[in-house]
C-alpha cells in the first residue's frame, strides 16, 4: 500500500525510513521533485506568479553545477541549481536584480550582497520560516473562515507542475516549451507522454 500507484517492488524498510529519495519510481527527478517544489514556490510567490509556471525549460551542464534555466512569459529567468546557494535552510532562494541579490530560506535568515541592501531589510523575524506558529495559525484561521491558506492546493500544484516540467527537460536533455494553461508541452509528443505513466493495479487519478 505504501507504494501507491508506483511500480511494484518488494518491501524494503529503508524506503519507509526515508531512503526512498533518489529513486526514479518514487520521485522521478531525484531531489528536484522532493525539495524542488518548496524552493520554486518561494520564487513563484516573489514573482507574483502563483497562477502560472515558466514557459521554457532548458538544461545547462555547467562546469561547476547542473542547472535548469526556466523562463517565464514575461522574460524573468529562474535557475534551478543542484548546488543551491549559501544554504540558509533546506530551501534556499536568491533573488537577483539591478542593485544586487537577496538570499533567504526556511531558516528565516537573510543575506544580501551589499550594505546598501542591508539597510533596507526589515527587522529580524523571531520565527524561522518553518515555524509552526506561523503555518499552523494560518491553517487554523482558514478552518474558521473557510479561506485559502497562504500556500493552498492550487499554488502547490503549479510549483510541482513546474518542477515536473523541469525534470522532463533534464531527462530528455533538451529545451522544452510549455503551455501553463493546457499544461502541455508545445509540439513535443515525447515530452507530453512523460507527463504521466501507467498506474499499477486499481490505482487511478
Amino acid at each position: 500500500m505504501w507504494l501507491g500507484p508506483a511500480p511494484w517492488r518488494p518491501y524494503n524498510h529503508l524506503y519507509v525510513d526515508g531512503k526512498w529519495r533518489g529513486y526514479y519510481d518514487f520521485d522521478s527527478g531525484a531531489k528536484l521533485l522532493d525539495w524542488g517544489a518548496h524552493t520554486l514556490d518561494l520564487c513563484q510567490w516573489a514573482l507574483q506568479s502563483d497562477d502560472t509556471t515558466p514557459v521554457k525549460y532548458e538544461p545547462l551542464h555547467l562546469a561547476d553545477d547542473n542547472v535548469i534555466l526556466c523562463t517565464y512569459a514575461n522574460g524573468v529567468e529562474l535557475f534551478l541549481r543542484k548546488n543551491g546557494w549559501l544554504g540558509l535552510g533546506t530551501c534556499p532562494v536568491r533573488y537577483e536584480g539591478e542593485e544586487g541579490w537577496v538570499e533567504t530560506g526556511d531558516s528565516g535568515r537573510i543575506e544580501v550582497s551589499s550594505s546598501a541592501l542591508q539597510s533596507k531589510l526589515p527587522p529580524p523575524s523571531t520565527d524561522p520560516g518553518t515555524s509552526p506558529r506561523l503555518h499552523v495559525r494560518d491553517f487554523l484561521n482558514c478552518v474558521k473562515t473557510r479561506g485559502k491558506p497562504a500556500t493552498n492546493a492550487d499554488i502547490a500544484a503549479r510549483s510541482h507542475i513546474a518542477c515536473h516540467a523541469a525534470a522532463i527537460a533534464w531527462i530528455l536533455d533538451r529545451k522544452l516549451t510549455f503551455d501553463p494553461v493546457t499544461e502541455e508541452f508545445v509540439d513535443d509528443d515525447e515530452a507530453n507522454r512523460m507527463r504521466s505513466r501507467a498506474m499499477r493495479g486499481a490505482w487511478s487519478v
